[in-house]
């Protein structure tokens, strides 16, 4: 008879397609996030694990300022990027001859392979 319990294998922060190996969070990764990224993204891009992100955000002790949104956290990228020591480039507001009509069709917000499984 088989036992009720079953162990899960864990899961690692790498890329879907790559050998296996850890991903790596660079500046340009964490600007393609957005704006606002959710508390388990941000959490490994600083390096907690998920579950004590969530009790540091319970107990308002996460690193980085956050917001609650409804049911979820979201926390914005620019603390991210200064608790890191990374220098951000500034985001302009004026839609170029590049950059017309990006935004409606969500061709210029990268997708990361960092992301943790949901």
């Amino acid at each position: 008879m088989r036992s009720a319990r079953r162990t899960r294998t864990p899961a690692t922060a790498a890329d879907p397609g790559s050998d296996g190996a850890p991903c790596t969070w660079t500046t340009e990764r964490i600007l393609a996030l957005g704006a606002t990224t959710d508390l388990a993204t941000a959490a490994a891009i600083l390096g907690i694990s998920r579950s004590a992100a969530y009790k540091l955000a319970a107990r308002a002790a996460f690193p980085v300022p956050l917001f609650r949104a409804g049911a979820h956290y979201r926390v914005p990228t620019a603390p991210i990027l200064r608790k890191l020591h990374l220098e951000s480039s500034p985001v302009s507001t004026v839609d170029g001859p590049d950059r017309a009509g990006a935004d409606e069709a969500g061709g210029d917000r990268a997708t990361t392979d960092c992301s943790p499984p949901s």
